[in-house]
């Protein structure tokens, strides 16, 4: 990888322009429709795993206990089920508590399948994104040090949402995981070519802004990389940002819960947050589609259920973009095995749920692509569960065709006849409604 350059021109007129398209998104979030029928995100009360936790810690029956180092912490991921070995560690000024992130003082992520909770030494609050069945990501906080002798998780909509409902999420409530070039103090710098990649990218495009430790060959990433006062990236830092085993060089390992920021745990969170977005973009298009086509069939006459064949072309695509989703079209491809640096690999494939032949979606593969069954465990999620039946119905369908061999188009050619064999007996064995 090349040195990097930027003139201080470029970096001014850069910073303007992000700042430009940040107002023009803030004024964009008013004039999103999650908010209005039938989602109406805002009043809607979310069913969320946080929010049951909530109504639990606001009627008494459940007490988190404050942690003298790490606040409640690691009471909340107790609580959530959220492993620790899925800490992953961010030092680019990029969420509302930007002012305490930098490289000495990363900001961590841990999550499992629907929750993700977002930590940094020192922070005011604890910042937690869920997700919701119906809503999409649903946003809480937790104040860390707040006078109250009861806890108290708040739910946070509009300032969240500037971002996190943004053309980077689809316009809809969602997750954000951007890689871009980072400076010795964690604010972003935008050369030419900056990054902000989808799970579908390169691996050197990935991690800008993070730490990630792990080992991956000659393979490179951004992970770990910093560019200086002088705005050039500095020779110790551009040969040796990879294979990194520990972070201590960088900040004091011993003031976070695990040492670690594993590049398994990075690639899983990457999944999950297209898969999370995709989820929530297919069910709220599909619920605003039929609501709008209920209102004309009602007009004119007709059946409440029917659709228009335009209608249906349209729900068929949004299956089909979803069936891609779900199989990991143009996913990642390692040219060397990677190997992850904490336990998060072999805590997150025990989970299951396990085929009578005893493979599983979540097994990984780390050897020439992250998952060895290249299909979202995210299938048995709540989130795909509460799909409209029009839209879920026909990605069924679609899934079949794929897996099948039915369809055997060039976009699916990443997926060998054993792999569909595979996948066709998880998905009978442990989701038979779906008899593929």
């Amino acid at each position: 990888m090349p040195f990097i350059t930027l003139t201080t021109v470029d970096l001014m007129f850069r910073m303007i322009v992000a700042a430009a398209l940040m107002m023009a998104s803030q004024i964009a979030v008013a004039q999103l429709s999650f908010d209005l029928p039938p989602i109406e995100y805002s009043t809607t009360a979310p069913t969320d795993p946080v929010a049951k936790l909530n109504a639990k810690v606001a009627s008494g029956d459940l007490v988190l206990q404050r942690d003298a180092k790490f606040g409640y912490l690691p009471a909340l991921l107790e609580v959530l089920q959220i492993p620790l070995s899925s800490q992953t560690l961010v030092f680019s000024k990029t969420s509302m508590q930007r002012h305490l992130i930098s490289p000495a003082n990363p900001r961590a992520i841990y999550f499992n399948d629907q929750t993700y909770v977002g930590w940094v030494p020192h922070g005011e609050v604890i910042e937690i994104s869920s997700t919701d069945p119906m809503l999409g990501t649903t946003f809480y906080t937790i104040e860390q040090y707040s006078p109250r002798r009861q806890m108290r998780i708040s739910r946070r909509t509009e300032r969240c949402l500037f971002c996190h409902a943004s053309s980077d999420t689809g316009r809809v409530p969602g997750l954000l995981m951007q890689s871009t070039y980072t400076d010795l103090d964690g604010h972003r710098v935008m050369p030419v070519d900056s990054i902000w990649p989808k799970s579908s990218g390169p691996l050197q495009t990935r991690w800008g802004g993070w730490f990630a430790t792990g080992t991956h060959g000659q393979q490179s990433h951004l992970g770990n990389l910093m560019i200086d006062s002088g705005d050039i990236v500095t020779d110790d830092i551009e040969l040796n940002n990879g294979n990194v085993s520990e972070l201590s060089k960088w900040f004091d390992v011993t003031t976070y819960p695990s040492p670690h920021s594993d590049l398994v745990a990075l690639m899983v969170l990457e999944h999950q947050v297209t898969m999370h977005n995709r989820l929530t973009d297919t069910n709220h298009r599909v619920r605003h589609l039929i609501r709008s086509a209920e209102i004309t069939n009602q007009e004119q006459g007709r059946v409440k259920s029917f659709l228009t064949a335009e209608e249906i072309i349209m729900i068929d695509q949004l299956a089909e973009d979803l069936v891609d989703t779900l199989l990991m079209v143009g996913a990642l491809k390692f040219s060397e095995p990677v190997l992850g640096s904490s336990q998060f690999g072999k805590e997150f494939s025990a989970i299951g749920p396990v085929s009578a032949k005893g493979k599983s979606l979540r097994t990984l593969d780390l050897q020439r692509r992250l998952f060895r069954y290249p299909c979202s465990y995210l299938i048995y999620s709540d989130s795909f569960a509460a799909l409209p039946e029009q839209v879920k119905t026909q990605s069924i369908k679609r899934l079949a065709a794929v897996l099948n061999g039915v369809d055997v188009r060039e976009k699916y050619s990443h997926l060998s006849s054993e792999d569909r064999v595979a996948i066709r007996e998880i998905l009978r064995s442990t989701k038979p409604e779906f008899a593929l």
